[in-house]
């Protein structure tokens, strides 16, 4: 969520900046980035809905890809999970044996 801000800009590089309210106008906190992205002009054409979509009607992403990525993702997401608990599970064995000693 976006505090309530006195004044936002977008950059050309798609950052969102804001100065929050009460700030000086030299305090810009950046907040996020839009990804801009250059399609081919020849292969997009404006809808009917005032949409711009592909002329071929494909979706410009692959959704083989997509889901792929999206599964490795998953996946490396899950091992980190499992490392957390892993070094968690550690670290309370290590106390353990300080307790111990």
């Amino acid at each position: 969520a976006v505090p309530p801000q006195q004044q936002i800009e977008i950059g050309a590089d798609g950052t969102i900046s804001i100065r929050s309210l009460g700030e000086s106008p030299q305090v810009m906190a950046q907040v996020d980035r839009i990804k801009l992205v250059k399609p081919d002009l020849k292969t997009m054409e404006k809808g009917p809905d005032g949409l711009i979509h592909t002329k071929s009607g494909q979706p410009a992403a692959n959704a083989v890809e997509e889901m792929t990525s999206v599964l490795a993702l998953s996946r490396q997401f899950e091992l980190h999970v499992k490392m957390m608990k892993t070094a968690e599970e550690d670290d309370q064995s290590m106390a353990r044996v300080l307790q111990l000693g």
